[in-house]
């Protein structure tokens, strides 16, 4: 990577440049990301790059892409890294954005209060994503999960079923896509305390791979349910999340918030319960207790967020129960994050 990175900064300021150190940064092997550290200061650059690359897939190479695309997007929003240089889908060189913290640091720590201006710092960053940035982007690809989340429904029927509880015919699935489609903006496509990064109190995002024009709701309903994607999932305190959705409709105006989130929450649900049949199997302790109280308190909050679609919110209701009557794991308490382990019944 250290030669193919010096080969096209050197194009690209038209002089040497030379790597000095290497600090990995992150965990992902598909995906990784380095801290590079020039032999000196360079104008607009400074001392360090970021590089992040992609390995092939099956042989075919993953949607890199993107993640250039979202930069030069993003380039004149100050809530990004700005790209330097890269390969086509290979790797891209940006900006660094510099030691942090990330929110996920603040959330891992002890002070409830730090990781609370965090999250705040990183409700109104959707904000800014959603309401100032040119909507008409292009995506070098789609993530199916997101972009194509209803054509889990027939699947989840099924699964559902299995509970006893199948939905109800007048479920309101042709106004949820409908809404889908209707409001289109920007959007991060994995918005998760890992992926936003604080600089001298403001937030800014990192890793754009799954960015998409598609509903805001899809990232906003992030800091409601909360971070139902995310890898380290737990709770957080009901009183923070409302001061989040607070920061956010404030940095964003000129929508109707209440059917934003409820779209948002409501997909995001149908997202989830694609995973039933795992969730449903026979798998380590850990696993089910981390899995089925997830589920049951994702569904669950979802219902209470998209008054919207009234029909759909009672099945998550229903449905949630169910997994309560028949999982022990998924009638205990969830998780909280480390920060509120002091706060968890506020």
């Amino acid at each position: 990577m250290e030669r193919t990175v010096e080969r096209l900064l050197g194009e690209l300021l038209e002089q040497d440049v030379r790597i000095i150190g290497r600090t990995e940064l992150g965990n992902s092997e598909l995906a990784p990301v380095a801290r590079l550290t020039l032999d000196r200061e360079y104008d607009g650059i400074g001392r360090t790059v970021i590089a992040k690359s992609r390995r092939p897939i099956g042989g075919e190479w993953g949607a890199l892409a993107n993640e250039q695309l979202a930069l030069e997007h993003l380039r004149a929003s100050g809530l990004a890294p700005r790209f330097l240089t890269g390969v086509p889908d290979q790797l891209v060189v940006m900006t660094d954005l510099g030691a942090g913290p990330t929110v996920q640091d603040l959330l891992f720590g002890n002070d409830p209060q730090a990781a609370t201006n965090g999250l705040l710092a990183m409700a109104k960053l959707a904000g800014k994503l959603h309401g100032a940035t040119n909507p008409s982007f292009a995506a070098a690809h789609q993530g199916t999960f997101l972009d194509r989340a209803l054509d889990n429904w027939p699947g989840i029927v099924t699964a559902a079923a299995d509970f006893g509880c199948p939905p109800p015919d007048d479920v309101e699935l042709t106004e949820l896509a409908r809404d889908l489609r209707e409001l289109t903006a920007f959007t991060h496509g994995d918005f998760t305390p890992n992926n936003v990064v604080l600089v001298d109190g403001e937030a800014r995002l990192v890793d754009f791979e799954g960015a998409g024009r598609r509903h805001p709701g899809l990232d906003a309903a992030c800091l409601r349910l909360p971070f139902p994607q995310y890898g380290h999932w737990a709770v957080l305190p009901p009183a923070v999340i409302d001061e989040m959705d607070d920061a956010y409709r404030e940095t964003l105006s000129g929508c109707d918030y209440t059917r934003l989130i409820a779209t948002g929450c409501a997909t995001w649900a149908i997202i989830r319960l694609a995973r039933l049949p795992l969730i449903a199997s026979t798998q380590t302790p850990a696993d089910a207790l981390r899995r089925r109280t997830q589920i049951v308190q994702t569904i669950t909050s979802a219902a209470a967020s998209s008054p919207t679609y009234p029909t759909l919110s009672a099945w998550f209701e229903t449905l949630a129960d169910a997994m309560r009557h028949r999982w022990d794991e998924a009638r205990q308490p969830p998780r909280t994050f480390q920060a509120f382990k002091d706060f968890s019944n506020q």
